[in-house]
């Protein structure tokens, strides 16, 4: 179950041998009442530092008639191995697939190479804003067309 608390303490409780290595254990306590061991590979852990406030999951297990409780840092979302997402990536991997179906055009005939990355634009645009400027543009141009017509 996921929480958000403020560490009331941490408490040093031994060291155990993983298939990792050493295990070095910890008691954290939470503003809200809540108590578990907390598992590190570092025996100078920094997920839970006293006076933060910290998302975490607890899970609880059985063992000899008594319950024992698990804690672990909610791991903020990232990519790469651990590196932050660069904000722009999602663009950057929008304008390349628009680039691509505007190459495919080309490559079809239905498109000028001159025209590849006007479309591209309109394209990214359209996926970024889910907007169709082009319909915008139609519209315009047939009121246009229409406020000159005589009748």
């Amino acid at each position: 179950m996921e929480k958000k608390s403020k560490v009331n303490g941490v408490t040093a409780n031994g060291t155990w041998d993983s298939k990792y290595g050493t295990m070095y254990k910890f008691e954290v306590s939470f503003e809200n009442g809540d108590v578990g061991e907390y598992n590190s590979k570092t025996q100078d852990q920094t997920k839970f530092v006293e006076g933060q406030e910290v998302d975490y999951s607890i899970t609880s297990r059985e063992y000899n008639g008594n319950t024992f409780y698990t804690i672990k840092p909610v791991q903020q979302q990232s990519f790469g191995g651990g590196y932050k997402k660069d904000p722009e990536t999602d663009k950057k991997i929008a304008r390349m697939s628009v680039l691509k179906v505007a190459g495919d055009l080309v490559i079809n005939g239905d498109i000028q190479l001159h025209d590849l990355t006007k479309i591209a634009t309109f394209l990214e645009h359209y996926v970024n804003t889910g907007e169709d400027s082009m319909s915008k543009l139609y519209d315009a141009r047939i009121k246009e067309v229409k406020d000159q017509l005589p009748f």
